[in-house]
């Protein structure tokens, strides 16, 4: 069975700070970007698991895209997978 994938309120904020950081650099970098992003997490659809645990809080699991960490929890009962943040790698991640 196919999960659904939600958005939290927090993640339209951190995907337009990555919009406005992306747009800097060479055209179709942002573009190049949120194509990759978008079927990394259309694939969770499928594999809500496939990324690992994040170690500070194993609620939630940590996908790469490029330099950003996409944070995400897995509701296996009402088969919902919860995007939550999307940091740039360097930050200091709170979640």
């Amino acid at each position: 069975m196919k999960y659904k994938i939600k958005y939290l309120p927090t993640f339209p904020a951190d995907r337009d700070a990555v919009r406005t950081h992306l747009s800097q650099f060479y055209p179709g970098t942002e573009k190049r970007f949120f194509t990759i992003l978008r079927k990394k997490i259309k694939q969770l659809k499928d594999f809500p698991l496939m990324y690992p645990v994040y170690e500070d809080k194993p609620e939630y699991r940590k996908m790469v895209a490029g330099d950003y960490l996409v944070f995400y929890s897995v509701n296996e009962d009402a088969k919902i997978v919860e995007i939550r943040r999307i940091l740039h790698g360097s930050q200091n991640i709170s979640i």
